[in-house]
């Protein structure tokens, strides 16, 4: 790709950069001869008394610059200029307003350009020094360490039993409390007993006098002064 040099000049004023800036460009394309990279220069000629409306055109809407600055404001409102004589090479403003002599002017350009069509070098491998180990000293290689192994998948756990367990546990350190319901004492009462079937059924073995069931026939007596076997 060429370099690209655009120097905006007054006219009667700044004819010596116009020759400074020719000779960098005729010696870098006979340094370059017959490589792709090239150098090209546009001069842009100003009047002296267009200088102040093209300075001041900068700042006017598009529609009211006057016919003949059209060109030249768009120009320089691309490249950023504000004052004049500039000097732009590759779209980077070098010089605007007041020049240094001509021989650094020259030197600037040249600069510019050359680091412009000179390849780059390549990127050189970044290289660690080995270190040499001392007698006694056993060089040792530092590694991230290893990574944590997986977690083990989850595994279904039975949990009745253990907390039948827990529970039996738990009962079982508990001191057993026994609850005893007081009962009122029975009247101990002078029971007759008759073998075989006696008139009144208190008097029979087979009278359960809690129950009073005839453990005989299965009976609820009713009236034990009325046995039912007797009837």
């Amino acid at each position: 790709m060429p370099v690209m040099i655009k120097f905006y000049m007054v006219v009667g004023k700044d004819e010596s950069y116009e020759n400074v800036i020719r000779s960098v460009v005729s010696e870098v394309r006979e340094k370059f001869k017959g490589s792709e990279r090239n150098v090209n220069a546009t001069f842009i000629r100003i009047k002296p008394e267009a200088v102040d409306a093209a300075i001041n055109a900068l700042t006017m809407p598009e529609g009211q610059i006057p016919q003949n600055l059209i060109y030249l404001v768009k120009s320089m409102r691309q490249d950023g200029i504000r004052a004049l004589p500039a000097l732009i090479i590759n779209g980077k403003k070098i010089y605007e307003g007041q020049l240094p002599p001509p021989d650094a002017v020259r030197q600037a350009v040249m600069d510019e350009v050359v680091a412009a069509l000179s390849p780059q070098a390549p990127m050189q491998p970044l290289t660690v020094p080995q270190l040499t180990p001392q007698p006694g000293i056993q060089a040792t290689q530092t590694q991230p360490p290893p990574p944590p192994p997986p977690p083990p998948p989850p595994t279904q756990v039975e949990t009745k039993q253990p907390i039948q367990q827990e529970e039996t546990a738990a009962v079982s350190e508990r001191p057993q409390v026994q609850t005893v319901q007081s009962q009122p004492p029975v009247p101990q009462t002078k029971v007759k007993l008759v073998m075989g079937r006696p008139n009144d059924c208190r008097e029979c073995i087979y009278f359960g006098s809690n129950t009073g069931i005839c453990l005989l026939f299965g009976y609820k007596i009713i009236d034990p002064a009325r046995p039912p076997c007797k009837s």
